[in-house]
């Protein structure tokens, strides 16, 4: 879509959930931007804003990518949502927090399109973290498995990124996993637990680091 074309028709979705979801103090700075078609919902006082407020510093549903159709864009927040910084989350995209979970975003924050954020407990990104398209981050199985005894043993586990992170297409990353700063995850890997190195290239089924860098850049 012509991206003037596409502003001119958020206008209306941008002005209404800055005043439905934002004190007015807030809302009046205009610092959420909507595309038109994405399904935005949050509970009240469910977004939080550790930063000094910008015009548009959070774009919802904009971005796209050559690779991905334009598809809807759902943001369904039912716990909390921190925004350290600026964001950028592209069309396709699925952002949920559930009633318990608590999704912080760092600074520069910037998730390409078609890709899926689902907190039900905690997820935590640090600052300069972009994704490319068709990735998943859960911190849940979503559903409960039992022992012999009956007791619930999969629990949902925190994740947590650090600073400076460039993750490729078709990426998982599962519950319990810990990126440490200055890291490339490879496309189509998997990645859980806490097993690696700063400054590395992590991937691979399962996903390990592979090889010291000494940074990337777009």
């Amino acid at each position: 879509m012509n991206k003037i074309i596409l502003k001119m028709l958020s206008i209306p979705k941008t002005v209404w959930v800055n005043f439905r979801y934002l004190p007015v103090k807030q809302a009046v700075k205009l610092p959420i931007a909507v595309a038109y078609d994405t399904s935005f919902r949050t509970v009240p006082k469910g977004l939080v804003f550790d930063t000094p407020l910008r015009r548009n510093m959070i774009r919802i549903g904009f971005h796209e990518v050559p690779a991905c159709h334009r598809n809807k864009t759902s943001f369904h927040v039912d716990g909390n949502l921190v925004f350290k910084g600026e964001a950028h989350i592209g069309n396709g995209t699925n952002i949920y927090v559930g009633k318990k979970g608590c999704l912080t975003l760092g600074d520069d924050f910037k998730i390409s399109a078609s890709s899926s954020i689902v907190c039900y407990k905690e997820i935590v990104f640090g600052r300069n973290i972009q994704f490319s398209w068709d990735c998943l981050v859960m911190d849940s199985d979503t559903h409960t498995i039992l022992d012999e005894q009956g007791n619930a043993y999969n629990h949902d586990k925190k994740i947590v990124f650090g600073d400076n992170i460039w993750i490729g297409c078709c990426c998982k990353i599962l519950k319990g996993s810990k990126i440490p700063n200055n890291c490339v995850i490879g496309s189509m890997s998997l990645v859980s637990g806490d097993k690696f190195d700063e400054n590395t290239i992590i991937a691979g089924i399962p996903a390990k680091s592979n090889r010291k860098i000494g940074g990337w850049r777009l």
